[in-house]
């Protein structure tokens, strides 16, 4: 399947696998398309968990229906896509560019759910001093998950599409809703994504997890619908703006089209609400998987837009294994060379080290036979009277030594905290302790702790020494210096 003239659209949720390749209505193309069930927990949440599953799956699949594509759109859940509106002031680029500037604004100006993001933009309006900009933010890990599966399967170019986007392409909104504010309700096997776009622009999403019977499915749905209509109308445009029409995609398997229009229609009839369809093709997609829809209108994009437009342009940096490779040849090398000195090197070493101990041995001899001969029974050792001195002072002061006190200190600490420094002041009767631990908070409840149990207050016992609480001063996030009083 050539991808300039049968490009192949790629929809994979929780439950199943979509594809569509191909134009309807051309006898020249020919058109491919099928959906095939995932087993339970190959995939939660878009997130890959069994990659290797997924891999056999789809190798079945395109060995199956006879497709080996080397280029595919593929489709990214909504649950997937982070969309937000900001508005950007000029000055604060500061030559920046706009993705470079929310790059460094995540978790800052506005939090998302991911360890690692991926950002793609499209300016809504510009005014002389700020840009109004639409955000799509996606886990990088997740595409890149993907990108692995499909790249095992010989696909080397992939360009990203959301579900939304997909869906607003077949809708014409462009035309036929160019200056409405329309509301977006697709609803899948166990979600509810509902989206708005205002005027052509994608503005706003959410989606809810939804598992029930029948008729609280049918409720849900009214009060979702309602709550995001009114949450647009008030909170977002401050009531100058409302929803003129909602559209509706019956995506989920299990519920008839019929169902739609005569229970879950007339809920929102004041929204202008109706069921969306693929004008001459409905029987066709009567008896087709509801998957293939979304792959279907993401395909219409490929075939009715260059290859190089995107309404989304997440660029994933991927590994280049030449590079790789060689930085493998040259790890190899320092390995090899590495090995060699650590095992001559300290040998070359150590034999210098002997050979040099010999002399300096000889060299000894030599002097202490010299010192021996010149020592004679008169040379008596006389110490001077300041060493004497100062010997005595240590030997008396000795009992004033806080042994005990210091002891107790090393019999109280706990966990993973312990000295690694002291000074103790005889004469101003004070014990500086260096402690670390894990955590400054663990260092904090070590003093708390000693002063709980040897402070002197009204209520101490007999063992208590400490006159008065310690005072810390904390020198890192681990590390606390704290000086103790005692009697």
């Amino acid at each position: 399947m050539k991808k300039d003239k049968n490009p192949l659209s790629l929809f994979i949720t929780d439950n199943g696998i979509a594809f569509f390749g191909g134009t309807l209505g051309e006898e020249d193309n020919k058109t491919k398309f099928g959906q095939e069930k995932l087993p339970i927990k190959v995939i939660e949440n878009g997130y890959i968990k069994e990659p290797e599953m997924l891999l056999h799956r789809l190798r079945v699949m395109w060995k199956h229906h006879n497709i080996k594509p080397k280029f595919i759109r593929f489709v990214v859940q909504d649950q997937n896509i982070l969309t937000r509106e900001f508005s950007v002031k000029k000055s604060e680029l500061k030559r920046k560019s706009i993705k470079d500037y929310f790059n460094e604004q995540i978790n800052k100006k506005f939090h998302v759910p991911f360890d690692k993001t991926i950002i793609s933009y499209q300016i809504r309006a510009e005014t002389e001093d700020d840009y109004s900009v639409l955000l799509y933010i996606a886990d990088e890990n997740l595409l890149q998950d993907y990108y692995d599966v499909l790249e095992k399967l010989g696909v080397n170019d992939i360009v990203f599409d959301l579900a939304v986007s997909a869906l607003m392409e077949i809708t014409d909104i462009e035309h036929k809703y160019k200056e409405k504010n329309v509301m977006m309700v697709s609803l899948y096997d166990h979600l509810l994504s509902i989206q708005i776009v205002e005027k052509n622009q994608l503005v706003f999403g959410i989606i809810e997890e939804y598992d029930g019977n029948r008729e609280n499915y049918f409720t849900q749905f009214e009060i979702y619908c309602e709550r995001v209509a009114n949450y647009y109308q008030y909170n977002m445009r401050s009531g100058n703006e409302q929803i003129d029409n909602a559209i509706i995609f019956n995506l989920k398997e299990v519920l008839d089209s019929k169902d739609v229009k005569d229970y879950m229609l007339p809920k929102i009839s004041h929204l202008n609400a109706e069921l969306f369809s693929i004008k001459n093709y409905d029987k066709l997609f009567e008896t087709t998987p509801r998957g293939v829809v979304v792959a279907y209108a993401s395909n219409e994009i490929l075939l009715n837009r260059e290859k190089n437009e995107k309404i989304i342009d997440f660029k994933l940096k991927r590994l280049n294994y030449l590079k790789i490779l060689g930085y493998y040849i040259i790890i190899l090398a320092l390995a090899i060379f590495t090995s060699i000195s650590v095992i001559y090197l300290p040998y070359y070493e150590t034999r210098e080290t002997i050979i040099d101990q010999q002399y300096i041995n000889e060299s000894l001899i030599v002097t202490k036979n010299r010192i021996e001969k010149n020592i004679s029974e008169d040379n008596i050792l006389v110490l001077p009277i300041e060493y004497i001195n100062t010997y005595e002072l240590i030997t008396e002061n000795q009992a004033l030594l806080p042994v005990n006190e210091f002891q107790d200190l090393e019999d109280a600490l706990f966990g993973n905290i312990e000295i690694v420094n002291f000074d103790i002041s005889v004469q101003d009767q004070t014990i500086i302790l260096t402690i670390e631990g894990d955590t400054t908070h663990e260092c904090l409840d070590y003093i708390l702790n000693i002063y709980e149990v040897y402070g002197i207050t009204d209520t101490s016992s007999d063992d208590a020494w400490m006159v008065s609480e310690p005072t810390e001063n904390i020198i890192s996030d681990s590390i606390v210096e704290v000086t103790i009083y005692y009697a």
